[in-house]
């Protein structure tokens, strides 16, 4: 049995021809491959007075014992100083139950030291590690992780399961 070729093309331009097509494909493939959304598990929650804004994130909020997660504490000045009525706060209180806090950029998470700007919109961040304590109970738990600044009060719940 004999193909004909019925375009009359040389055996270089149908060779051509299928390499354009397998790259075509390959690039599609490639490029619906690549376009799956990455699974943010990070979970932020924030409260705001006249005067500042805190907001708490995690980068979980399901933690083996053998791993931590990470913290961020924000701050942000919503007035100029000017408008502040007394003293500027410059505390930041970072807790945890069920494990304890890293700090990445402060030694004690019951007093960090706040340094903003005199500006409107001027921001601090703290950037801590929550590190769970080993029960040894063998089943999932609860804890916390809370941040204080100025009278806003954010908690938000941590599953601490056994690794697998």
């Amino acid at each position: 049995m004999r193909t004909h070729n019925i375009l009359h093309l040389s055996p270089l331009a149908i060779c051509h021809l299928f390499m354009k097509k397998v790259v075509i494909f390959s690039l599609t493939l490639l490029f619906f491959s690549c376009g799956d959304t990455v699974i943010n598990t990070e979970k932020s929650v924030s409260d705001s007075n006249n005067e500042f804004k805190l907001e708490l994130r995690i980068s979980d909020d399901i933690v083996r014992y053998t791993d931590s997660i990470k913290l961020t504490a924000t701050v942000e000045r919503l007035v100029h100083e000017d408008s502040i009525v007394g003293t500027d706060p410059t505390k930041l209180i970072m807790d945890a139950v069920g494990g304890t806090i890293d700090g990445h950029s402060f030694t004690y998470a019951t007093s960090i030291s706040v340094e903003l700007d005199k500006e409107q919109g001027s921001v601090f961040e703290a950037l801590a590690f929550f590190l769970p304590t080993t029960s040894g109970s063998g089943k999932k738990e609860n804890g916390h992780i809370s941040a204080s600044f100025n009278g806003i009060n954010l908690s938000m719940p941590i599953t601490i399961v056994e690794p697998r």
